[in-house]
């Protein structure tokens, strides 16, 4: 009876370790799914719903608005599996240029925000001069790299462009060349009334690694400001181990 005990007990606990692994760790990510690529880029460790405040306190702000922002870690790891996986399709084979993405060590963390509502486009410049990576006791991390990508309703990518080129709203880079913001591109004139196109940004952010995110942080948080409100997302560094090592 005693050795039936612990054996339920040793199988208990093996079910629930199974049950809290991600598909990252129980499957070579050639072999993930669409739902797995969408779970990695959308719901975990690496991504997840940015939260909604309003930026200024009052009466009668109304509610929030109902976007559906995500924040990821692009520069991890699993994600940038999961953006490998999304391209070459199930089981497929990675070409050179995938195998380079996967291998190469970042020299920024990369956080992105999405399912910015297209009308707002033109305000990215303020989003991305807001944007901070934030620890408890040290001094935030700021964006010197962006870019911006369009998707359509269906969830494809419909234009890319890197946010020192002349054609779209500039945002100026800290401790390079400098730049204010100029008209036009993406969204532009779009803020005058209601948009149904279904059309949202993707903020793509470069953060320098001047002071290390490490595990003795414990969590970080991206926070920035959209209009008139804040977004945030915390994550906690324990969840982001991936083979051993913390993936950011």
């Amino acid at each position: 009876m005693r050795k039936a005990f612990w054996a339920t007990l040793v199988w208990a606990g093996v079910c629930a370790a199974l049950g809290a692994a991600g598909v990252w760790d129980t499957k070579p990510y050639a072999e993930w799914t669409d739902k797995d690529v969408d779970k990695v880029m959308t719901d975990s460790p690496w991504a997840g719903k940015g939260s909604l405040t309003h930026a200024r306190e009052g009466a009668n702000l109304g509610s929030v608005p109902d976007w559906e922002l995500v924040v990821a870690v692009r520069s991890a790891l699993p994600f940038k599996q999961a953006i490998v996986r999304r391209q070459i399709g199930l089981k497929g084979t990675p070409t050179p240029e995938h195998e380079g993405l996967l291998a190469a060590t970042e020299e920024f963390y990369v956080v992105s925000l999405g399912g910015i509502p297209r009308a707002l486009a033109p305000q990215l410049q303020k989003v991305a001069d807001a944007a901070e990576l934030r620890r408890r006791g040290k001094e935030p991390l700021k964006a010197t790299q962006g870019s911006m990508m369009m998707f359509d309703k269906n969830g494809l990518q419909i234009s890319r462009a890197t946010f020192d080129e002349p054609q779209i709203l500039r945002v100026a880079q800290r401790g390079g060349g400098g730049g204010g913001a100029r008209g036009g591109g993406f969204g532009a004139g779009a803020g005058g009334g209601q948009d149904n196109s279904g059309i949202t940004a993707t903020l793509v952010l470069g953060f320098p690694k001047t002071t290390p995110i490490t595990a003795a942080d414990n969590e970080f948080e991206f926070g920035t400001t959209i209009g008139n409100y804040h977004v945030k997302r915390t994550f906690k560094l324990k969840d982001m181990v991936f083979k051993g090592q913390l993936a950011l």
